[in-house]
Parts: structure tokens; sequence; C-alpha cells
């Protein structure tokens, strides 16, 4: 059942990839960035989808609760500062600058500015607090993967990542979700053929 929307979601992020190719990388931040820019996106991005971007580690937490999602919870709240860590890793290897440091971005918000750029380590945390969820509930964790991706569009609008960072981050963090979700099936198959178990009857 997962590996559906895996698939789709690595279809997005290679159209996303693509189109970033072909319209320029510099083009659509600047687009983004300083064109798209107003008084209301400026509000809307720092007062409303900031503050909502806590639900992104609030709710795997408050699975923590519930004995029905607190593995799921654990799983989620564990993979997000891992995929940042990864990043940050990533981030050494690949050593590209931040817009700020070659355009005259415009910049806002209070974003954690580290020395480079690619990948948006931001996004990664992003996603990896959403995807486990959205893998395994959906009802619960698509609300949760377009939160992470609007987080993606905040870093680019603010004027911390260029486009390819944040697809670069959506992609690795997407590929190590896929990975842990197959880990967790191998390391606890017998959670995981119960679980399913269980819905079925339930269904019954």
């Amino acid at each position: 059942m997962t590996k559906r929307p895996i698939l789709y979601l690595f279809l997005v992020l290679i159209f996303l990839a693509i189109f970033d190719f072909i319209f320029g990388d510099r083009e659509l931040f600047i687009l983004l960035n300083k064109g798209i820019a107003n008084p209301i996106l400026d509000f809307i991005f720092l007062k409303i989808l900031m503050p909502l971007f806590l639900l992104l580690p609030t709710v795997p937490f408050f699975m923590l609760f519930s004995k029905k999602y607190r593995k799921l919870g654990f799983t989620a709240l564990i993979s997000g500062p891992l995929f940042y860590l990864i990043g940050q890793g990533l981030k050494i290897l690949f050593s590209q600058s931040r817009p700020l440091d070659v355009l005259d971005a415009r910049i806002l918000g209070p974003w954690h500015t580290s020395t480079f750029s690619f990948p948006s380590t931001t996004t990664m945390l992003a996603f990896g607090f959403a995807l486990p969820i959205f893998l395994k509930e959906k009802k619960i964790g698509f609300p949760l993967l377009i939160l992470a991706f609007l987080v993606g569009v905040s870093v680019i609008y603010t004027g911390f990542h260029f486009p390819k960072d944040v697809i670069a981050g959506a992609f690795f963090a997407t590929l190590l979700a896929s990975l842990l979700d197959v880990a967790r099936h191998v390391a606890c198959p017998k959670f995981f053929n119960g679980r399913n178990n269980l819905d079925k009857a339930q269904q019954r």
C-alpha cells in the first residue's frame, strides 16, 4: 500500500525538478522571492503558516498518547531530526552557497541560516515528520504533507533557499522515508502483520 503513494510523490518531485531546470533555478527563485512578493503574502507566510508548521512535530507527539498510533508517532518524531542531521551532512558534501550570498535576495522571517544551502534541511525536517504518517495513515498524513510542501515554498519565498534546494530536500526525505518504511517492516514484521490483521478484523 505504501509503494503507490511513494511513487506518485517521486513523480511529482521529478516533474518539479524538470520544471525548475527548464524555467531556470535562479529565475524561479527571483519570481517566488520577489516577483510575487506583497504584504498579504508576507502576512500569510509569517503570521499564519509559520505557526501552523508547529503541527508537524505536534501531531506525532500527541500520537504517543494513543495506543493505536504510538509507534507511528515515535517513528515520525525520530525521522524528522534524523533526516535533518543527514541533510546537514549532505550540505557539507555539496557546499553550495545560499541565495543571499550570490543574489540580492529578499530576506524575511526567523529561519536559522547555516553556511550552505543544498539541500534544504528545513524541508527535510518537515517531510521527515510528515511522511511516516502519510505512508500509514493518509487522512492524518495528507494535511501534514501539504504543510511540509508549504514549508518548502516558504523558505524560498523568504529568501533562504533556491527551489532546487527544496526539491532535493523533499527528494532525499522521500527516499529516506521509503527506506525507513522497508526497514521497519523487516525489523518488526509481526507488529505490522498483526496490525493489518486487526484492521481487517475490525472491517468485518
